[in-house]
């Protein structure tokens, strides 16, 4: 991947960003045609670890997965992490989560399932309606006696808030008109805490330049004008300074990110990508 690799500062992180850019609706933005769809896999490595804490080794792998229906945007991704602590504890955890925005930007869905060491620690699913004034997001978990309907909760949306396809386009509408600075509210279902905060530092756009050929990738996807950013996620509810957890990214309009490191309370990954393909589009000639 070195090849691919482009070397820049990464811009530091603006808690309090506000975008300058045009508002525009969830359903103006998903049906405008940036998106690709792809399937990429990346190997993620510990790059360092707190002297008070936190994991002393990890390593794992990363896959996504982006696909267009004749309805919608599906996500599915799949993560494995293996964690070592200088007390001798070792553990793995995995993560699954799928999802499915209309392309009509008012419906979405999701599912999310956690391990460790193999026993699901935490599992839900739901779904979530937008609207200009808002929106509410519900949640069921699994009942204790294994039934189908378990415990639901309900969590309201506020206005403007953007499900994570609609918010990418967002982000690289902003991007391309020049905002250094993004803030909005997000649900995406990854967290049972409902919408949150992200807010984005942007750096300049970086202009497409010609990959050559590289063994797994399609460099098709990486062909294309990127952006390096850095993102803040704060839980909406919370008054606070410091954000849950930052990102630091290169993104290309195609949807892919070429590469990512997440900045956590005790340690910090990074993210590399191992393979990268394209999908085809649906037939939807029979819809």
């Amino acid at each position: 991947m070195g090849r691919i690799s482009r070397r820049g500062p990464i811009v530091a992180t603006v808690l309090l960003a506000v975008s300058c850019a045009r508002p525009v609706s969830a359903a103006e933005l998903a049906s405008k045609p940036d998106l690709v769809p792809y399937e990429a896999v990346y190997d993620i490595r510990l790059v360092h670890a707190s002297s008070s804490g936190g994991p002393r080794a990890a390593n794992g792998v990363f896959e996504s997965r982006f696909s267009e229906t004749c309805e919608g945007w599906e996500t599915k991704t799949h993560t494995v992490m293996s964690l070592a602590f200088s007390t001798g504890q070792s553990f793995t955890n995995e993560s699954f989560f799928s999802s499915l925005e209309a392309k009509n930007g008012r419906d979405y869905s999701f599912a999310s399932r956690t391990l460790k060491n193999g026993k699901t620690v935490q599992a839900y699913k739901g779904s979530a309606i937008r609207s200009r004034r808002g929106g509410r997001a519900k949640y069921e978990g699994p009942s204790p006696d294994g039934k189908k309907t378990g415990r639901t909760k309900s969590v309201q949306l506020p206005a403007g808030t953007l499900f994570p396809v609609a918010d990418f386009l967002a982000l690289v509408d902003a991007a391309q008109k020049g905002g250094p600075l993004f803030r909005r509210v997000v649900f995406s279902g990854t967290t049972p805490l409902g919408p949150r905060i992200i807010s984005t530092a942007v750096g300049a756009p970086m202009p497409a330049e010609p990959q050559g050929e590289v063994e797994n990738i399609d460099v098709g996807l990486l062909d294309m004008p990127a952006w390096r950013m850095s993102e803040a996620t704060f839980n909406i509810n919370e008054k606070r300074d410091l954000p849950n957890s930052e990102m630091f990214l290169q993104l290309h309009k195609s949807g892919v990110m070429e590469s990512f490191e997440q900045n956590f309370q005790d340690f910090e990954t990074a993210a590399t990508l191992r393979s990268l393909r394209r999908l085809d589009p649906p037939d939807c000639s029979k819809h």
